[in-house]
């Protein structure tokens, strides 16, 4: 039962994870009216966030239920964590590597973290 939880859980983390990940890639699109730096740094902006919930997601999706308590609140403190800290490298590493602009590249960050606001009203629950 706790197992069923875990992955109906895990599911419709992930079903918010692919809208985020619809998009980033019409923020991407939308960018390439714009130029093409400004499209590749509103798509790593968004695809930043993907990732990093997609993570979290695995992470704290992995058990359920009232024995598991103890093991749940560990996986959310290492998953929020662990979604911080990978968030912030995966910003300095687009910073230093690629050819981003910084508006663009926070924009579309800023776009896909506010999506998650609308949660509910786009993935309904089963």
């Amino acid at each position: 039962m706790s197992q069923s939880l875990a992955r109906k859980g895990r599911m419709q983390a992930y079903k918010m994870v692919l809208v985020q990940l619809i998009i980033s890639f019409i923020l991407f699109l939308i960018g390439l009216m714009i130029s093409g730096t400004v499209s590749l740094s509103l798509g790593v902006g968004s695809l930043i966030v993907v990732v990093v919930n997609f993570i979290f997601a695995t992470i704290v999706f992995r058990k359920a239920g009232a024995q598991a308590a103890l093991d749940i609140k560990k996986a959310l403190n290492l998953g929020e964590s662990l979604k911080l800290m990978l968030a912030a490298a995966l910003m300095a590493l687009a910073f230093i590597v690629l050819p981003v602009e910084g508006a663009p590249l926070l924009i579309g960050y800023s776009i896909i973290v506010l999506s998650q606001w609308f949660a509910p009203l786009i993935i309904k629950s089963d």
